[in-house]
C-alpha cells in the first residue's frame, strides 16, 4: 500500500524526553516493539517506519469501517494513497485524550496513560480508582453529564483525540467538523471476551505503549485460558444450564447466542438456554410466557437486574420470574458485587479488561468444585429470606396476576 523499504541493523530510533524523534530517517523503523491482534475482529493495525494505520472494521452500528492514520511526532507527513486521504491524522504519542467510554479506563492503567485523560464523558459513571482520583484532581472537563452533549466544551479544550464509545453520536461529526479527530473504541462490537479485552493494545497504539499492552493482554490470556482449561473436559450433562438477561419494560432482554457472555458461558463449563440463537447483542423476548416457559429447566440465571436483592424484587417485575427454579433456589446472579467509591460498577470497566477474573466468578457459581473456597469478584446472588419468600407468596396468589 505504501513504501518502506525497512530499517537496516543499525538504524535505531531516537527520540527526545516528550517521545518525539530526533534527526528522522527514512530508513528506520520507529515501532520496533509491534502489537498483533489475535482475538479481536473489530480493529487491525499496518505498520509503516514512521506512521500506523488503524482500522475499525464496525466502529458503530451500522457505520462504516474507518481509518485512523497515527504519526509519530518528530518525522513528516507520510504520503498516502488517495483512498486514505480523508482519514484522520493523529500524532502520537498523544498527550491529550477525552474518553468516551468507562471501558477504557483500566486499560489506560495498564499502559500508564492516566496523565492524558483530559475530559470524560460523566463522572459519577466512572469505577477505576486511578481514572476516579485523576478526574477528581485535576481540572478535567466533563463533556456529556446528565445525558447532554456539550460539543462546545469539547472543541474548546481540542484534545488530542476524542476517544468515543462506538455510539455514531451526530455530535461527533460537529467535533470531527471542527478539527478534533474521533476515534471509536467499539470494543463492545468484538462478542468474544478476549476480543473485547484485547482492545488494550488498540489503546496502546496512540501512546506507543505496545509492550505493555501486549504484556498486560498477555497475562491475562494466560490467565482466562488457565481457568477454561479447568472446565472443559465437563461431560454435556454436568453443565448448568444458564439463563442470562433481565426484563425491562414487560420485555425480556436475552444475551444473543454468539454473545460475549454466551462464550463466557460456554468457557465456564455452562450450557447456555439460547445458545441457537444468532444474535451477537441482545435479543428481546417480548412474550414473558415464552421465556417463563424456556426457563423452566434452568439451573443458574446470571446477568440479572441490578434492582434485584431478593426474591421479592423478582416477583416485583413478574411474579412468574419468581417461581423459576432458580429463583427460589437462590441462584440468580448480578454482577455488581464490585463498585467504585462513587458507586460505578466494576463490570464494565475492569470486567472488560479482565475477562479472566469474570470467567472464574462464573466457574465458581457453575462448578463450585473446581475453584473451593474462591471469593468472587464482580457477582452477589439474591437474598433468599422468609419475608422474600411470604412476599412472593402474596404476588402469586394475588387474583389480579391470574
Amino acid at each position: 500500500m505504501w513504501a518502506f523499504t525497512g530499517a537496516t541493523a543499525a538504524a535505531e530510533p531516537k527520540f527526545d524526553a516528550d517521545g518525539c524523534a530526533v534527526d528522522f530517517d527514512p530508513q528506520t523503523d520507529y515501532f520496533p516493539t509491534k502489537s498483533d491482534v489475535a482475538f479481536s475482529d473489530n480493529f487491525s493495525v499496518e505498520y509503516s517506519g514512521h506512521f500506523k494505520v488503524v482500522t475499525v472494521a464496525r466502529p458503530f452500528p451500522g457505520g462504516a469501517a474507518e481509518r485512523y492514520i497515527l504519526v509519530q511526532c518528530g518525522t513528516p507527513e507520510p504520503a498516502l494513497e488517495p483512498d486514505l486521504a480523508a482519514a484522520p491524522r493523529i500524532t502520537i504519542p498523544v498527550r491529550s485524550l477525552f474518553v468516551g467510554s468507562t471501558s477504557e479506563n483500566p486499560a489506560l492503567v495498564a499502559i500508564g496513560a492516566v496523565d492524558a485523560v483530559t475530559g470524560v464523558a460523566q463522572k459519577d459513571l466512572i469505577a477505576t480508582p486511578e481514572i476516579l482520583a485523576h478526574v477528581q484532581s485535576d481540572a478535567t472537563v466533563q463533556y456529556h453529564g446528565a445525558g447532554v452533549f456539550d460539543v462546545e466544551a469539547v472543541v474548546a479544550a481540542a484534545p488530542d483525540v476524542l476517544m468515543a464509545g462506538g455510539s455514531g453520536e451526530p455530535e461527533l461529526q460537529r467535533i470531527a467538523a471542527a478539527g478534533i479527530p474521533v476515534v471509536n473504541f467499539a470494543d463492545w462490537q468484538d462478542s468474544s471476551p478476549l476480543g473485547r479485552a484485547e482492545w488494550v493494545k488498540f489503546l496502546g497504539l496512540f501512546f506507543n505503549a505496545e509492550q505493555k499492552a501486549n504484556a498486560a493482554f498477555d497475562e491475562v490470556t494466560k490467565q482466562y485460558q488457565t481457568a477454561q482449561a479447568l472446565v472443559v473436559d465437563v461431560e454435556s450433562a454436568d453443565r448448568p444450564l444458564v439463563l442470562s438477561g433481565q426484563p425491562f419494560g414487560g420485555i425480556f432482554f436475552a444475551a444473543g447466542g454468539r454473545s460475549f457472555v454466551a462464550q463466557f458461558i460456554k468457557d465456564a463449563g455452562g450450557t447456555y438456554l439460547f445458545a441457537d440463537d444468532t444474535s451477537t447483542g441482545s435479543f428481546q423476548i417480548g412474550d414473558l410466557e415464552r421465556l417463563i416457559v424456556a426457563a423452566r429447566e434452568a439451573d443458574v440465571w446470571i446477568q440479572a437486574s441490578m434492582n434485584y436483592r431478593s426474591l421479592a424484587d423478582i416477583a416485583d417485575d413478574d411474579p412468574r420470574l419468581a417461581e423459576l427454579p432458580a429463583a427460589k433456589n437462590g441462584a440468580v446472579w448480578i454482577p455488581d458485587a464490585l463498585k467504585g467509591s462513587n458507586g460505578g460498577v466494576e463490570f464494565y470497566e475492569l470486567g472488560t479488561m479482565r475477562p479472566d477474573l469474570v470467567l472464574m466468578d462464573l466457574i465458581s457459581i457453575f462448578h463450585p468444585e473446581k475453584l473451593p473456597g474462591r471469593q468472587r469478584v464482580f457477582y452477589r446472588s439474591i437474598t433468599l429470606d422468609q419475608d422474600s419468600a411470604k412476599a412472593v407468596e402474596r404476588h402469586i396468589k394475588n387474583p389480579l396476576y391470574h
